[in-house]
């Protein structure tokens, strides 16, 4: 399995034909099963990959703040360790797992590691890889060695250096494990490479020169930290970063297909959510449920079916995808599509419930409801719910009974915990 961050379904051309940016995703998608209408669980990745792990949405949690970062953490670690998930259940199968992850919410702090033989972080801290492996830039390598030098960290690079993440520097060990693992074998790979701030090997690149790259770098974490709209010139930059760095996934692919063909495996592609570059007012993943951020790729090959599925399908159902794939049965890829496909951002605060033509979203700090007609608005630029009141309702009803089925079974675990508890005591 594969998992890109950041990467949104319309810069593949498999679900978009008017993107050539991914020219082996897109062949290999086009050779298997490929799902047009997936869809991420949340928007951002403690939102999303906790979830679509698991096929449970996290809880309430009262004293949840973006600004508690390690609090956030150890609620991901709390939901990992309470449900059993998909690399628990295929070890449990016989699987012999291994998992190679760049991202920092999916560690062994946040116990992404349960269920895997071997777990390998790409990170600037890792126990498991030097900073050589984060990226194999020159520039990188310079600028590493020159800063920790300094008798201070003056930049914060001790905690940014890890998102200059390329995954070029590590994949030598990717291709190590590929090698080395007994049939049968999981192998779950998270790369970060379309991930602000869009650092993309020279080799990859086709729009963006250095400066132009480093820019557009300076002018995003400029409109993150000001409420000034960006200028058009520096808008036209990040986008053409971002596609650069979709072009450097592209090679990613290639190049671990290549280094699995002779292991015939099935491999499942897919994002963990999308990425705003100007929509909405928005870069990158702001805690919004807008198409730009929850609309993903994803496709599966090297099975004996080849088909274009545009029904949805919630992320969400990844551990029964991939467990049905495990079997080895006849795979139906509709098995896994859903009418309506819930999202949700982190601790629940923005809930959006999404149809083949709908897409109702509830705010429920604000008290404010909207709804978009995506088949005659698919950039979601005109709120219908007036016009449409009884669907508005209708969906809006859909979404308390999930949230009462939710707590429901909230209620059920907690007192099937206190039940163990006391006979354990007993």
């Amino acid at each position: 399995m594969v998992t890109v961050d950041s990467l949104r379904a319309d810069h593949c051309g498999f679900v978009n034909p008017d993107s050539d940016l991914t020219p082996t995703i897109d062949r290999l998608a086009d050779d298997g099963v490929s799902f047009t209408q997936a869809v991420a669980p949340g928007p951002r990745t403690p939102s999303s990959v906790p979830v679509f792990f698991s096929g449970e949405f996290m809880t309430d949690d009262e004293s949840w703040t973006m600004a508690d970062w390690q609090g956030r953490q150890a609620r991901l670690g709390e939901h990992m360790r309470r449900f059993t998930h998909l690399s628990e259940r295929l070890k449990r199968q016989g699987y012999k797992t291994a998992a190679f992850t760049a991202n920092p919410w999916t560690t062994r702090e946040s116990s992404f590691n349960l269920g895997f033989d071997e777990f390998t972080e790409i990170s600037a801290d890792s126990p498991d890889v030097s900073a050589k492996h984060l990226s194999d830039s020159t520039l990188f390598k310079v600028a590493n060695t020159g800063i920790e030098t300094l008798p201070s960290d003056p930049f914060g690079w001790s905690s940014k250096k890890e998102w200059f993440s390329q995954w070029p520097g590590s994949f030598d060990l990717v291709e190590k494990a590929i090698s080395d693992l007994p049939e049968p074998f999981f192998l779950w790979v998270f790369i970060l490479d379309s991930h602000q701030p869009y650092i993309t090997p020279r080799r990859y690149r086709e729009e963006s020169a250095a400066w132009e790259m480093y820019y557009a770098i300076l002018r995003y974490w400029e409109g993150e930290t000001t409420d000034e709209e960006l200028p058009k010139r520096a808008r036209k930059l990040i986008g053409s970063a971002y596609r650069d760095a979709v072009r450097s996934v592209d090679a990613f692919v290639e190049t671990i297909h290549e280094a699995t063909q002779n292991r015939d495996p099935v491999t499942v592609f897919t994002s963990d959510h999308g990425e705003a570059v100007g929509e909405h007012g928005n870069f990158g993943h702001e805690q919004t449920l807008f198409e730009e951020n929850l609309r993903v790729p994803l496709f599966v090959h090297g099975v004996d079916a080849s088909e274009t599925v545009d029904e949805q399908l919630p992320l969400r159902g990844v551990p029964e995808l991939l467990v049905d794939l495990s079997e080895g049965g006849v795979f139906d890829p509709r098995d896994h599509t859903q009418r309506f496909v819930i999202s949700k951002t982190e601790n629940n605060r923005t809930r959006s419930v999404r149809t083949p033509r709908w897409k109702f979203i509830s705010d429920i700090a604000t008290g404010t409801e909207q709804l978009y007609d995506l088949a005659a608005d698919p950039d979601e630029t005109t709120d219908v719910r007036a016009e449409y009141s009884e669907v508005g309702s209708l969906l809006s009803d859909l979404l308390d009974r999930h949230e009462t089925t939710q707590a429901e079974k909230a209620t059920i675990e907690e007192a099937t915990t206190d039940l163990l508890a006391a006979e354990g005591s007993l």
